[in-house]
C-alpha cells in the first residue's frame, strides 16, 4: 500500500501529497558564532555525518508562528501535543506527524509598532524587509524557554512515556527568510544595504552572493542552536524557502525584484553538503514549478488552489496532468470546518469540499482521475 505524504497548516488549512523521495532544545546562545558556513568544505555537526542520506519525512504539520499578531502567539508543548500524537475509535493511541515545518512570513503588530517583511511580496505599502536582527529573533521565537523546539521535545519526550520510543527522531524543518533585494521590495531605488554586516562587511542584497551569504548565516546559527540544545527526541531535517515562488528569467513576474536563481540553487548545494533537505511548496503553477529539480529542491508539493477557486480557472485534472508530468508531490486544502461537520472524505469514493464563506458545498469527483494519473495505487490518509 503506498502511502500518501500528509501536511497539516496548523491555522485553518491542511494538504496532503504523493509518497516522494528526493531529488538529489534548550536555549543558547544568540550571538553570530557558527561553524564556517562561507569556506569551501562546510563544517559539520556529528548528527549530520551520521546521515547517509538527505533526511526524509512521511507526514509534516505547518506551524506558523514568530510574528505578533498571530493568536495564540507561543507553540508551548500543549499546543503541540493534538499533532505528536491520536487517539483511535478504539483509543489507542498512536504516533501521528514524524515532521513538523517552522515557519512565518512576516511580522506585524510588534510592541514597536516595526512591520517586517520575511518574505517577497507581503507587507506591500505597510512595512519593509525583514534584517539580520529580525531574522535573529525569528530563530529566537523557536527556541525560547518552553516555546518551539524545546516545546516539541518536551511533548514527544511525554508522549514516549506512554508509547515508548518513537520510531526515528521528529523530524524539524526551519524556514528560510527571503533575503529581499530591497528594503521596500518594489522600490528599486531603495536600499540594498539594509539587511546588517557580516564578518565585519555590510551585505549589499543588489550581489547575489551576498543573499546566499546571509542565507547560510542563517542557517548555521539554526544549526548551531539545535546542537547546542542536544535535543533526543527531535532533530533538524532541513529548511524551507519561504517564497512560493522560484522565479528566473522568463519565468515569472518581476524579475527583476527576485532573481531566484541567484539564491535558491547556491543554497541547495550548501544544504546538501551538510546532508540537510530542502522542500518547497509553490502555489499552483508558480514560477519555477516545472524546473523545481535544476534549482536543488529535494521536496516539491504543489498547491491545487482549487478550495478557493469558485471560477473553475484551476480545474483538478489539469493540476493532476500537471504533478505527474513534472514528478511533484500533491498538497490538498480543506480547513478545520471538515472535521466538525462530519463531512465524507473517502478518497476512494468522493472528496466533499464545504467552504463556509460562499454557503455552499461543492461535491468534487476526483478518485478515479487520482487513480489512474497515480498508477492505480491505493492510499492511506492522515491528517
Amino acid at each position: 500500500m503506498k502511502k500518501l505524504k500528509t501536511f497539516a497548516f496548523c491555522t485553518l488549512l491542511a494538504a496532503l501529497a504523493a509518497n516522494h523521495t528526493p531529488a538529489t532544545a534548550a536555549n543558547g546562545p544568540t550571538g553570530d558564532a557558527a561553524p564556517a558556513t562561507r569556506d569551501s568544505e562546510p563544517k559539520m555537526y556529528a548528527w549530520e555525518q551520521e546521515r547517509d542520506a538527505i533526511p526524509s519525512y512521511t507526514d509534516l504539520v505547518l506551524c506558523y508562528g514568530g510574528s505578533h499578531h498571530r493568536t495564540p502567539y507561543r507553540w508551548d508543548k500543549e499546543r503541540f501535543t493534538p499533532f505528536v500524537t491520536y487517539v483511535d475509535e478504539e483509543g489507542r493511541e498512536h504516533w501521528l506527524f514524524d515532521g513538523f515545518l517552522f515557519l512565518e512570513f512576516q511580522d506585524s503588530s510588534r510592541p514597536d509598532g516595526g512591520k517586517y517583511a520575511y518574505m517577497v511580496g507581503v507587507l506591500r505599502g505597510q512595512g519593509i524587509s525583514a534584517g539580520k536582527q529580525q531574522w535573529k529573533e525569528l530563530i529566537d521565537y523557536w527556541f525560547d524557554g518552553d516555546n518551539g523546539v524545546n516545546a516539541l521535545e518536551a511533548a514527544v519526550k511525554e508522549a514516549s512515556q506512554r508509547l515508548g520510543t518513537p520510531p526515528a527522531k521528529r523530524k524539524v524543518v526551519m524556514v528560510m527568510p527571503d533575503p529581499i533585494i530591497y528594503q521596500k521590495y518594489d522600490d528599486t531605488s531603495d536600499s540594498t544595504t539594509y539587511w546588517g554586516s557580516l564578518d565585519g562587511r555590510r551585505m549589499d542584497f543588489a550581489k547575489g552572493a551576498d543573499r546566499v551569504a546571509a542565507c547560510k548565516w542563517y542557517i548555521d546559527q539554526v544549526r548551531r542552536r539545535f546542537d547546542e540544545g542536544n535535543y533526543q527526541y527531535v532533530e533538524l531535517a532541513g529548511f524551507y524557502p519561504i517564497s512560493e515562488e522560484i522565479v528566473t528569467p522568463g519565468d515569472g513576474y518581476c524579475h527583476e525584484l527576485k532573481k531566484s536563481e541567484e539564491v535558491i540553487p547556491q543554497v541547495a548545494e550548501y544544504l546538501h553538503s551538510i546532508n540537510q533537505s530542502f522542500c518547497w511548496i509553490p502555489y499552483n503553477r508558480a514560477a519555477g514549478y516545472t524546473k523545481w529539480k535544476e534549482m536543488g529542491i529535494d521536496y516539491a508539493y504543489m498547491q491545487p488552489n482549487h478550495y478557493w477557486d469558485d471560477k473553475g480557472a484551476r480545474p483538478l485534472s489539469r493540476y493532476f496532468s500537471d504533478i505527474k508530468a513534472h514528478d511533484l508531490a500533491m498538497e490538498f486544502e480543506f480547513d478545520a470546518f471538515q472535521c466538525e461537520n462530519d463531512v465524507s472524505f473517502d478518497i476512494h469514493n468522493w472528496v466533499c469540499l464545504k467552504i463556509d464563506t460562499q454557503k455552499y458545498t461543492q461535491k468534487v469527483r476526483y478518485a478515479k482521475i487520482l487513480r489512474d494519473i497515480l498508477f492505480s495505487v491505493n492510499f492511506v490518509i492522515t491528517w
